[in-house]
């Protein structure tokens, strides 16, 4: 089955996310495209947004974090982590093809998607909204991962959300994509337990695995035909940027950011 990968760049969790699927894929994963962006206003307003919420000190620790994964990901001969920094590099190590993409409804991806005639679109957190000629184009349309148990924890930020809030589990939906946003049937779903004193580096990174798997095995069953999704049920949340009150609710429960 021929499957296209969409998502966006990252340097610290979504190439871990990509090598993992691309690395463990029975089916043809005839490229990778990196969506642009549409709800960042840019580098330096995202990190004024952010020091809103989160302060001077986390904030700078983590642009520290990225110039050093950055200046790794521009020299990779100098990385010897084994790990890597940017989905571009990721596809390099694979061979599958890369290309970045700035409206994934336009006519003229639309058109690619119909060249390559694929069967599924596997997205891997894009923050564009699908529009419904993309999601009827594939014959078995397209699929998502939310680090969320859905209906709950909708939108932005899942893993901070559910941290805030206290949760000591965070759950894996993988789910169809209808219009609107985290709202088709669910495939498949799972949940991995939140240490105490956890940070949410450690818990994005095991989110992004075990959801790298729950996709793969996804991927299988819609291949065999017995694919079973049903709604989610119960009351839903939705959840956009991070607020100061809601960062002082993180550390009262005994997480760190990093």
């Amino acid at each position: 089955m021929k499957v296209l990968i969409v998502t966006e760049e990252d340097e610290l969790y979504i190439p871990l996310s990509i090598s993992h699927i691309l690395k463990g894929s029975k089916h043809e994963i005839v490229g990778v495209v990196c969506a642009r962006n549409p709800i960042s206003p840019g580098k330096f307003k995202i990190a004024l947004k952010f020091f809103g919420a989160f302060g001077f000190v986390p904030i700078l620790s983590h642009i520290l974090r990225l110039i050093k994964v950055k200046f790794l990901d521009i020299f990779p001969w100098l990385n010897f982590t084994g790990k890597f920094y940017s989905v571009k590099r990721v596809c390099q190590k694979y061979n599958t093809p890369y290309f970045y993409c700035e409206n994934l409804n336009s006519e003229k991806f639309i058109q690619y998607c119909r060249e390559l005639n694929i069967a599924l679109i596997a997205s891997v957190s894009p923050s564009q909204i699908f529009k419904e000629d993309l999601i009827n184009l594939p014959k078995h349309g397209c699929i998502n991962i939310h680090t969320a148990k859905l209906p709950k924890y909708k939108g932005l930020y899942p893993t901070y959300w559910a941290m805030a809030h206290g949760e000591k589990t965070l759950g894996i939906s993988i789910h169809y994509i209808e219009k609107g946003i985290d709202t088709g049937k669910i495939i498949l779903n799972d949940e991995v337990e939140i240490p105490p004193a956890a940070t949410m580096d450690y818990m994005l990174t095991v989110t992004k695995l075990k959801g790298a798997d729950l996709l793969l095995k996804a991927i299988d069953i819609i291949s065999s035909g017995e694919v079973c999704a049903e709604y989610a049920h119960g009351e839903g949340s939705y959840f956009s940027f991070p607020t100061r009150q809601s960062y002082n609710d993180f550390k009262r429960f005994g997480y760190r950011l990093w």
